[in-house]
């Protein structure tokens, strides 16, 4: 598939997701070594992602029962007939440690259509605001209040004129527009200035489980006040699917997000391997990826 039908399968998806104005949430757990619950529906797949990559092995007894597979950090669990109460543990790869689950499962089992973030202890609060945040889809953002706007319909696009500084959510918003929206839905904003995307060399933009996992590039950029917003095109180069991990990303950002239906990436080979990463920055990228690939000229 060329890459403009993969651009018009994306277009389409969030097109289909902004109509309908609905997306599925993100459960943050924090482990604090009370076994977590989940809970599932018979016979339907449920995403939990991990803090690492993990080893997860079924009990003899519960083989042909509950299937899980794993892959860049995140368990897909499905059962196939009633459980309850039934303890599982997942041991993360790097450091080793045990994380307890206890999980059930029944037909008519609800709010299973959402996937679950595990987190550590240490990691802070922002880290469960940003696990939430990314997972809603670009352009469905958490509404700001439009009464602090004054709005025109004249000419191509229509002209904004805030009366407060922009939120990240407005300008990850009004470059999602660009990349997805005909140029008659666009909104004008005089405090937003497109900058030059620049060609940089992103092999360092991701590191640790992220490492080498995808091909990055910048497709444009903006800034608005202090904020750098890099919209960033991201391809799988791994043969099975992978999800985007904001703790992997090697440079200091702001904020991060990425299209609800397109966090997790298909295999290489697959359809949907492809995404964008918003990444907004205090600080030029050039100059953030200077600081890990020294190389960047």
């Amino acid at each position: 598939m060329n890459n403009k039908k993969k651009i018009a399968l994306l277009i389409s998806g969030l097109l289909a997701t902004a109509c309908s104005l609905s997306a599925n949430a993100t459960e943050v757990m924090k482990w604090d070594g009370t076994p977590l619950q989940i809970n599932l529906k018979n016979e339907q797949q449920r995403l939990v992602r991990m803090p690492d990559n993990t080893m997860f092995r079924v009990p003899v007894e519960l083989k042909g029962k509950l299937l899980v597979d794993s892959a860049a950090g995140v368990l897909y669990i499905q059962s196939n007939e009633t459980l309850k109460n039934v303890p599982v543990e997942a041991k993360l790869a790097t450091t080793g440690e045990i994380i307890k689950f206890t999980v059930n499962s029944s037909p008519t089992a609800k709010g299973t259509d959402d996937e679950i973030r595990v987190v550590m202890p240490w990691e802070n609060d922002n880290a469960s605001k940003v696990a939430v945040q990314s997972s809603m889809p670009v352009g469905v953002l958490p509404d700001e209040q439009t009464s602090n706007a004054t709005f025109s319909d004249g000419g191509a696009a229509a002209a904004v004129v805030p009366n407060e500084a922009v939120s990240p959510n407005e300008l990850i918003r009004y470059a999602a527009m660009r990349n997805f929206m005909p140029s008659r839905l666009w909104k004008n904003n005089s405090q937003i200035q497109q900058l030059p995307a620049l060609k940089l060399n992103l092999d360092q933009l991701f590191y640790g489980r992220s490492t080498n996992v995808f091909y990055s590039r910048i497709e444009s950029a903006y800034k608005a006040g202090d904020m750098n917003l890099y919209v960033i095109t991201l391809r799988n180069r791994m043969p099975f699917p992978v999800d985007v991990r904001f703790d992997d990303i090697a440079i200091d950002f702001s904020y991060a997000s990425v299209p609800e239906p397109y966090y997790a990436l298909g295999a290489k080979s697959s359809q949907n391997n492809f995404s964008y990463l918003y990444l907004i920055t205090k600080h030029d990228i050039k100059t953030l990826i200077k600081n890990v690939d020294p190389s960047v000229g």
